[in-house]
């Protein structure tokens, strides 16, 4: 079982991923291009946890 520690992470970075994808749709890319990194790792890390 996951801790308490944990849990938070992955709730932050899957709220920043979910938001930084309403944006992708609402503003134009080249404004939205600085969250694309940071979008990506956080999508990875939340996708490496969830299938560990």
């Amino acid at each position: 079982m996951a801790n308490h520690w944990e849990v938070l992470g992955a709730l932050v970075a899957l709220e920043f991923v979910v938001m930084a994808a309403a944006v992708f749709l609402l503003i134009p890319f080249e404004a939205a291009a600085p969250l694309a990194p940071l979008f990506l790792v956080l999508t990875y890390a939340l996708y490496r946890y969830r299938t560990r």
